[in-house]
């Protein structure tokens, strides 16, 4: 008996979100239609169409909107935090996104995340389930539930780029940068007419220009505008490490065709 008390122990998963920053919007909505205050389990469960506080759905979205910060909790009831009525009820410029972008780092687990992958390509989905479980002891039934909730908290709320978490400095611009990526390999698709064309060409007035020696003697150039920003160079530095390998993927295929 003891023994099976101990591996029950060791199943238990530390704090995370079960649920997304997304869904947890919506339960914070729904919360506030049933007066915003001190709302019953069984109020919230209603509008919700569900009939046990013991459902899982409940449940995910009821801790999870407590580890973003967005309601506390009593006995059988629920209640919005200052800031989940600042969200829901916006002052000024600030739009929903920027204000939940506020809570993405309140879990102690996503906090870590951020740290680690900040500026790094975010693992597929099934690569961070097994981090998460061999490095953070999420166990493994929860495991799936746990990276999926936090790409699609972090996609949704636009701190992907290109497969890339970026925080901090590009976060008010990410959206606009954020483009599918296969949207982005035809972008950079090469075709023998405009990719391949052998004239010799000077580098544009008032750049940066930036040589890669080849093997054979020649180069490889980059020109950077000379009125360039730093937002701009940060966006260049993560743009190269995701898309460049697969432009010279692009380029071999090409040059094979010929």
């Amino acid at each position: 008996m003891a023994q099976e008390l101990k591996q029950t122990k060791r199943e238990k998963s530390p704090l995370y979100p079960a649920a997304t920053i997304e869904e947890c919007y919506e339960f914070i909505k729904t919360i506030d239609s049933l007066g915003g205050k001190v709302v019953s389990y069984s109020s919230i469960l209603e509008a919700m169409g569900l009939t046990s506080q013991y459902t899982k759905s409940f449940l995910n979205r009821v801790g999870a909107s407590k580890q973003f910060g967005l309601v506390t909790t009593g006995s059988s009831t629920a209640q919005l935090t200052d800031m989940a009525k600042k969200i829901l009820y916006p002052i000024g410029n600030d739009s929903v996104v920027e204000l939940l972008r506020e809570c993405i780092d309140k879990p102690p687990l996503y906090a870590k995340l951020i740290e680690r992958f900040n500026g790094k390509a975010i693992p597929q989905k099934a690569q961070l389930s097994n981090i998460l479980m061999n490095e953070y002891r999420i166990i493994k039934n929860s495991k799936d539930n746990a990276a999926e909730c936090f790409v699609n908290s972090v996609e949704h709320l636009g701190f992907i780029v290109n497969g890339v978490l970026c925080m901090e400095s590009m976060e008010d611009d990410v959206t606009e940068w954020s483009v599918s990526a296969e949207a982005e390999k035809q972008q950079i698709a090469l075709s023998n007419n405009n990719v391949l064309a052998k004239e010799k060409t000077e580098p544009p007035v008032g750049t940066y220009n930036f040589e890669i020696p080849t093997l054979s003697g020649k180069s490889a150039k980059i020109h950077i505008p000379e009125d360039v920003t730093e937002k701009d160079l940060d966006y260049i530095d993560l743009y190269v490490k995701n898309m460049l390998s697969v432009f010279i993927q692009n380029l071999k295929d090409e040059l094979k065709k010929q």
